[in-house]
């Protein structure tokens, strides 16, 4: 009978909370925040160009995923739990050196194919397109959405992760120029979200490393002139899949050495909460 280790991920720090109360807060807040968006950026921003439009971006378009977050985590364990709550409080260097080790496949199978971007716009372009949607999208979507389910609400890694995947992945249809490639975006997005909550509690609730490979990833893409589109070619595509690969890959060899995985039993279907109710 496979047996399920110890959850030590949820400190004793933490005030117990309802189940129910979490889950309604957690969803209330996100489906807020998704829903308000971009808006107040789009509608003071208009025209702005250059920094200040960033500067726009960053404090109106993607300050929100911050604050939601940030609030929610403080009236359900107080100020002073709230980042670590959120996984705020995880090793930065840790994240960068698992994320820039195995995403260097990435860079190499894209350095070699694919001619750099324009040098005078790309300081810019890299803030925009990869360093705050990176840092904003895993902080509502995973440390909150599916970190709060899963960690304090007693949902299973599975309900909990495929919620915030499917979410995820709804949000990039966009993307598509048509509806198959939109399908196929939105379908390898989900996958990636899927990917990004593993590691969030496999890291021991360090949010700094789906924020990492986040970040790169969405860098790469946009230093390079890859596609047109944000699917990419088959080549692409299994670039990344093998980047996912090798990060699963080592992530379990660290594990093996800390003890075992931590989803694992039951653990997917049925979270510390549930399991204490």
């Amino acid at each position: 009978m496979t047996t399920s280790p110890p959850d030590t991920a949820r400190r004793p720090d933490f005030p117990a909370r309802s189940p129910w109360l979490v889950s309604a807060l957690v969803i209330s807040v996100f489906l807020v925040v998704n829903a308000i968006g971009l808006t107040p950026f789009r509608t003071v921003a208009g025209d702005w160009e250059g920094w200040s439009r960033i500067a726009a971006l960053a404090v109106l378009g993607y300050g929100l995923y911050l604050i939601g977050p940030l609030l929610t985590a403080s009236l359900l364990f107080g100020r002073s739990r709230a980042l670590d709550a959120l996984g705020l409080s995880g090793s930065l260097p840790v994240a960068l050196g698992l994320a820039g080790g195995c995403s260097l496949i990435v860079l190499v199978g894209i350095a070699v194919s694919s001619p750099l971007a324009e040098i005078g716009r790309l300081p810019l372009e890299l803030v925009r397109s990869a360093l705050l949607p990176g840092l904003a999208e895993e902080l509502l979507f995973r440390a909150f959405l599916f970190g709060f389910l899963y960690r304090f609400a007693g949902w299973g890694f599975a309900p909990a992760a495929l919620l915030s995947a499917a979410v995820f992945g709804a949000e990039h249809l966009y993307q598509g120029g048509d509806l198959v490639e939109a399908g196929a975006i939105a379908v390898l997005t989900g996958i990636g979200g899927l990917w990004w909550s593993w590691l969030l509690v496999e890291w021991r609730w360090n949010a700094w490393v789906p924020i990492a490979f986040h970040v790169l990833l969405n860098a790469f893409w946009t230093a390079f002139d890859v596609s047109d589109s944000a699917l990419g070619g088959g080549r692409e595509i299994g670039l990344r899949l093998a980047c996912m690969a090798l990060s699963i890959g080592v992530t379990i060899i660290v594990a093996s050495r800390r003890g075992g995985l931590r989803i694992r039993g039951r653990r997917w279907w049925l979270g510390e909460a549930g399991q204490a109710a």
